[in-house]
């Protein structure tokens, strides 16, 4: 493979990890989104689920 081929090689793999990482995210958010209500407690400011998955990201 000759330089040019590496370049544009490279570019496609950032490119569909980058894609892949945020489909991910998309895809969790959707479901942490759509659990039912008795999973979340909404006393606080803000809907805190109760297995802290993005709790535990901070």
């Amino acid at each position: 493979m000759n330089i040019k081929t590496r370049r544009y090689l490279a570019i496609f793999v950032t490119c569909a990890a980058t894609l892949g990482l945020y489909g991910a995210a998309a895809w969790r958010v959707e479901q942490l989104r759509n659990l039912p209500r008795d999973y979340a407690s909404c006393n606080f400011e803000r809907c805190i689920p109760h297995n802290a998955t993005l709790n535990a990201l901070r």
